[in-house]
């Protein structure tokens, strides 16, 4: 749990990735990491060695890997959100019990996401996660804000989203979100309004990061999007994400997020909705460090119910419960087990937990690829390295949160005390411990 008083906390018989293959001994002060020392010899570096004797508070590595906190830029409550027009107040209440179960879990940055819903109600979320931020303490530092994803989506490729809630782009509304003062990131479809390349520039110059997904555009307008302000786009491979092989136009959406060296992606690594071959072909053509893990959860405030309802569209989980799918409507065939279109999937029944395990288990295993032939394995540090980068550093420098994301002298001290174990391609996370700003988030591995 987190405490309402701060002490120094040192870390003493760590690996870290500055200092492997020396463990370390990592202090925290006042919500930064104050220093990180490699274990020459017997006894504590100097600074925590220092820290020891002002009383730190000390926590035994053992062994295990200190590694930035996870940042999930992805993650939605649909436990709670479909529940009709809420006050910001309930609002924020809840949010509160979300980031202290996914700070257990070590994620000490979020986004938490807004599907396509009443307009009213999306503006009410927006509030309650503007009084928590507004609220103190280290736990809801983690809530980095909210990603208004289903509102300005093409309303053709919907997903699992209910696109009578899906609005044409609208200036007022947007400035609505805005005024709100919870609006981080938001999700734009180039192709849906002649506007849309002054919206994304407007939006760039406000400080909002500007993504694209469930969208279609050709890739000279993908193109165009990227010199006006778009960052990156939304879960790349799903949504769906629009494509073109043909030769016009620079293709689509998928081919040029995969060329432009300017646009950042982000991927739901679970497994499930990209195959595991595409990630590494995507990671590889992209390289790691235009790559961010997200959970795209769906009950991040808790386990998936069997069946469920949101804003009209139903939902289940799998009977082994690893993906949550689209109930078709009452009418409409199941999907055709022989076809290659097997339905939409709702959000994923991952955290990133099992991102970043995933993430670490793909890249240390050779495999083959579906766009490239086969993948080297890469050796563990590397491939822990890139993993941490996907699920922390990454995410941290798309928002422009350069203090996070890292572990380094004047750095956040968002941490996570991660046992791993397995072997190449198998391998096994479990949080120990976790940290936002210096303070215990707790730990825990369901």
């Amino acid at each position: 749990m987190m405490g309402a008083e701060e002490h120094p906390v040192l870390i003493a018989e760590a690996l870290t990735l500055e200092t492997f293959p020396r463990r370390a001994a990592v202090v925290f002060r006042e919500g930064r990491v104050s220093s990180v020392e490699a274990a020459v010899g017997p006894g504590l570096p100097p600074r925590a060695a220092a820290a020891r004797a002002a009383g730190a508070v000390e926590v035994s590595g053992g062994g295990d890997w200190l590694l930035p906190g996870w940042i999930d830029l992805q993650a939605n409550d649909l436990e709670w959100l479909p529940g009709g027009l809420r006050s910001p107040a309930e609002h924020a209440a809840r949010i509160r019990e979300v980031l202290r179960r996914q700070a257990a879990r070590g994620v000490t940055g979020i986004l938490l996401t807004t599907m396509a819903a009443p307009v009213d109600e999306v503006a009410a979320y927006l509030e309650g996660i503007t009084l928590v931020r507004a609220g103190g303490g280290a736990l809801y530092q983690a809530l980095l804000g909210g990603l208004v994803e289903g509102t300005f989506m093409n309303p053709d490729l919907h997903g699992a989203h209910n696109p009578r809630h899906v609005r044409p782009l609208d200036r007022a509304l947007i400035d609505r979100f805005i005024a709100t003062g919870g609006l981080r990131a938001i999700n734009i479809a180039p192709e849906t309004s002649p506007d849309s390349i002054e919206v994304i520039r407007d939006l760039a110059r406000r400080g909002i990061l500007v993504g694209c997904g469930h969208a279609r555009p050709s890739g000279l307008l993908v193109r165009e999007a990227v010199e006006a302000g778009l960052a990156y786009v939304i879960h790349l491979g799903n949504g769906p994400t629009g494509s073109s092989l043909k030769g016009f136009c620079e293709g689509g959406l998928l081919e040029e997020a995969l060329r432009n060296d300017r646009l950042a992606v982000t991927l739901i690594l679970d497994g499930i909705h990209i195959d595991r071959r595409l990630a590494r072909d995507i990671i590889a053509r992209k390289e790691p460090e235009r790559i961010a893990g997200i959970s795209d959860a769906a009950f991040a405030g808790g386990s998936p119910p069997g069946e469920f309802e949101v804003f009209g569209v139903r939902g289940r989980a799998s009977k082994d419960r690893r993906y949550l799918e689209v109930v078709p409507p009452p009418g409409k065939p199941p999907p055709d087990p022989r076809a290659s279109d097997t339905g939409s999937l709702f959000g994923s029944a991952a955290g990133m937990r099992e991102v970043f395990e995933n993430t670490l288990s793909w890249l240390s295993v050779e495999m083959e690829g579906t766009w490239r032939r086969r993948h080297p394995a890469l050796p563990f540090i590397e491939a822990l390295r890139a993993a941490s980068s996907i699920c922390s550093a990454n995410p941290a420098r798309l928002l422009g949160e350069g203090d996070r994301g890292r572990l380094a002298a004047g750095s956040r001290a968002d941490a996570i005390l991660a046992r791993i174990s397995g072997e190449p391609g198998a391998y096994r996370v479990e949080v120990r411990s976790a940290w936002i700003g210096g303070m215990p988030a707790g730990g825990q591995t369901p």
